[in-house]
């Protein structure tokens, strides 16, 4: 059934990535001027950013404890660094870089097809993936709505769909070849990094595997540092404080560790997603009605 669910995702990603590349702009300016969605944003975005800081402490643990320490620091200076400076070059940097950790993944996947455990998983309810697949959705998406919305702006409607089909295209190829591993090695579920546990018998793997994570999370990280800053510039006036707080306020929330956050509070980001994408909507509907309402009066000479 999982492949099924994959599938219904898939769907999702297409429909929510081109509504908002499509309509983004508006949907960006009202959640900016509507307190309660704002913060329900910046909720969002501090939780997503903490699961960074906690993933990266997961990997740092597999270092000696003293360069555990200097690595986290660095991790933290460079956070700062961006929220100060801005993200500069790192955009174009990442244009390179998303598509280099991509197509290393995938090696790291089709390495891994042929490995099979006997271990057997406790059965459980299939029925769930109707619900898992439209909260994967929604916090992958809602995450990026302003990004999206800013993508969006000089594309045509054509260009919208092929980029909307496009992405998930590649995150339903992910998915799927993810979850055949993951179907035939289930003991690594134990793990918080299922796919860099499969690889801990070969050291060439597990390092390409241990670099794409540890420089997924950071390249998140910083975006959504610098991100965040932006929106508490809303709502702190002081910009020394702001900057602080877009960086240790995520960093001290992810020490409540990475399944903690992934197990508990993933799951309330998510049906919050939920709630923003269906206001979007049910927004952008009303909008448009008395869009045409007025268009039809002037037609009419009113």
């Amino acid at each position: 059934m999982s492949y099924l669910y994959i599938l219904l995702a898939g769907f999702l990603m297409y429909f929510v990535l081109y509504f908002f590349l499509r309509h983004g702009k508006k949907i960006a300016s009202t959640i900016e001027n509507n307190k309660i969605l704002n913060a329900l944003v910046i909720f969002i975005t501090i939780i997503f950013c903490a699961s960074m800081y906690a993933g990266i402490e997961n990997l740092l643990c597999y270092f000696p404890r003293i360069l555990h320490v200097f690595l986290s620091c660095i991790v933290i200076v460079g956070c700062v660094i961006v929220v100060v400076k801005g993200m500069g070059g790192l955009e174009k940097t990442n244009m390179f870089l998303m598509p280099v950790l991509s197509i290393l993944f995938l090696c790291v996947l089709c390495l891994n097809l042929t490995k099979t455990s006997d271990y057997i998983l406790e059965k459980t309810q299939s029925f769930f993936g109707f619900f898992y697949s439209p909260l994967y959705v929604a916090l992958n998406t809602c995450m990026s709505v302003f990004v999206l919305s800013k993508m969006g702006e000089k594309l045509s409607k054509k260009q919208a769909q092929i980029s909307s089909l496009f992405s998930a295209l590649i995150v339903f190829g992910f998915l799927i070849l993810s979850n055949f591993v993951l179907e035939r090695n289930p003991e690594c579920f134990a793990s918080e990094m299922p796919i860099l546990y499969i690889c801990d018998g070969n050291f060439a793997v597990f390092f390409v595997e241990f670099f794409v994570i540890l420089a997924g999370c950071f390249t998140t990280l910083i975006s959504l540092c610098f991100t965040l800053k932006n929106s508490f510039k809303k709502i702190i006036k002081n910009n020394y404080l702001c900057n602080l707080s877009a960086v240790f306020l995520p960093y001290f929330v992810g020490q409540l560790g990475f399944s903690e956050i992934i197990s508990f509070l993933y799951p309330i980001c998510s049906i919050l997603s939920i709630f923003i994408i269906l206001f979007s909507i049910f927004f952008f509907k009303q909008t448009d009605k008395i869009i045409h309402s007025k268009s039809k009066e002037t037609k009419n000479g009113c």
